[in-house]
């Protein structure tokens, strides 16, 4: 076995005992009164357990985009499914955090295709980040503008600082020293949303402060 494909084992080996480790704190916050000091531990280490497995997901699939070897799978979702699976991942840490979820989405049933778990796991991470750095607010949108499924999740908080703006993290980034980022969720998005494509039109991603609420606002479109 190559040191390459050891490390891979080895990242899904974690990201599974990382899954059985947040099933575990989810249901620990679930019995926790509020006002107890173990809560706030309790949601911040959910927290961090969740965004590690969260970023070794990313890394496994953008280990097999490299290399030609995810098996992308574009398959017919119905989106108020989708949409309900989403909010059911974040929903510990929004009632942990007393954050307010609006959900907003197109009143006639729609299907869209798409990579089911390429788009969940970015738009569960987009979700997680805006919990984390809202004030009290997060909106999810699922509309069809122009022909394309927008997918949009806004906060209320201070918003992207510029220079994540300037760079949007095309390509692969080191640590930023002045935003602490390593740019993976980002850069996997990006990646993640150009394998959808569909005639002449491709996926894409963008980040921009204001939107719905004020703060920042992560846009993925859907051919």
């Amino acid at each position: 076995m190559d040191i390459t494909t050891f490390l891979v084992s080895s990242i899904h080996d974690m990201k599974n005992s990382l899954s059985v480790m947040t099933a575990y704190m989810q249901s620990a916050l679930l019995e926790l009164p509020v006002d107890a000091a173990s809560h706030s531990m309790t949601y911040q280490a959910l927290y961090e357990a969740q965004r590690v497995n969260h970023n070794m997901i990313q890394l496994l699939a953008l280990y097999k985009i490299h290399g030609d070897m995810y098996p992308f799978d574009p398959v017919e979702v119905e989106l108020a499914i989708f949409q309900s699976e989403i909010i059911a991942r974040i929903q510990p840490l929004v009632a942990a955090k007393g954050i307010a979820l609006e959900v907003v989405m197109d009143e006639i049933e729609r299907n869209w295709y798409f990579d089911y778990e390429l788009i969940a796991a970015l738009v569960t991470q987009s979700l997680h980040n805006a919990v984390k750095y809202t004030h009290d607010r997060v909106r999810l949108s699922m509309l069809v503008v122009d022909e394309q499924l927008e997918i949009r999740v806004d906060d209320n908080g201070e918003g992207f600082p510029p220079l994540m703006l300037a760079q949007s993290f095309p390509a692969p980034q080191g640590i930023n020293g002045n935003t602490g980022s390593t740019g993976l969720g980002l850069y996997f998005a990006a990646r993640a949303a150009k394998l959808h494509r569909n005639r002449s039109r491709t996926g894409s991603t963008r980040i921009e402060n204001g939107g719905t609420l004020g703060g920042g606002s992560f846009i993925l479109h859907l051919p």
